[in-house]
């Protein structure tokens, strides 16, 4: 049985071939997983990571983009080993940036 997120064979027109610029936020989500993923500290490995974001639903899969879905699946994973909270990580980000700085 196929699930929500396997879209292989699946008719989707021709593949655009070209190069796209990533958004900032999007290299420091790949330099996280490959920290967590580094062979020394391996904290969340590739098949961890895929079953994060496999596990979402479909309604949830669908909604996020592709760097999303990975942090998304790495704050689970995450929650899920006891390494952090989604709360502690909140609290650490809206630390990072307070309300008197957006205005």
């Amino acid at each position: 049985m196929r699930g929500y997120h396997d879209i292989g064979g699946d008719p989707a027109g021709p593949v655009p071939k070209t190069e796209l610029d990533w958004v900032g936020w999007e290299k420091r989500v790949e330099a996280i997983r490959n920290l967590l993923g580094d062979s020394t500290r391996r904290v969340i490995s590739l098949d961890e990571l895929r079953r994060g974001f496999e596990s979402f639903g479909a309604e949830k899969y669908k909604k996020l983009s592709f760097y999303r879905r990975r942090i998304e699946a790495m704050i689970d994973i995450l929650e899920e080993k006891g390494v952090l909270t989604r709360a502690e990580l909140d609290a650490k980000v809206e630390g990072m940036f307070p309300p008197e700085a957006a205005g």
